[in-house]
């Protein structure tokens, strides 16, 4: 009985690894296609590095898993954000917001940040 038990627990063991992956485009499973869940934590983004397609349309979900306020502000192609208007409002701990983002068709790095704390919470966004 130990050896079956023990058999089914191996062949189960591939299918449980493959269903904890992860990639970096923050899709956890749930989301649609265009729909990346970015999670806003006390302080720091998850995923903070975010693989996007050119030209394409995405939509950040943003939940604000802390207690502090937070935000996303992406950078301008120049990495300026005072340039940008690529910016969600500023929630509370326990909100969500989105943040529509018509990907540039031009490839490159895009940088991202909590312009409330904007020394630490930081990320980069890839366009492929």
């Amino acid at each position: 009985m130990r050896r079956l038990l023990a058999g089914i627990a191996l062949a189960a063991l591939p299918a449980l690894v493959i269903a904890c992956g992860s990639d970096s485009s923050g899709d956890d499973g749930g989301d649609k296609p265009g729909q990346i869940t970015v999670k806003m934590f006390d302080n720091s983004f998850k995923p903070n590095e975010i693989t996007v397609k050119a030209g394409s349309k995405v939509t950040f979900s943003l939940p604000n898993v802390g207690i502090l306020p937070h935000n996303m502000h992406i950078a301008s192609e120049r990495g300026v954000y005072r340039e940008s208007p690529w910016m969600s409002e500023t929630i509370g701990g326990g909100q969500t917001t989105k943040l529509a983002w018509d990907v540039p068709a031009t490839p490159g790095k895009y940088l991202f940040r909590c312009d409330v704390h904007e020394a630490e919470m930081t990320g980069t966004l890839t366009v492929e």
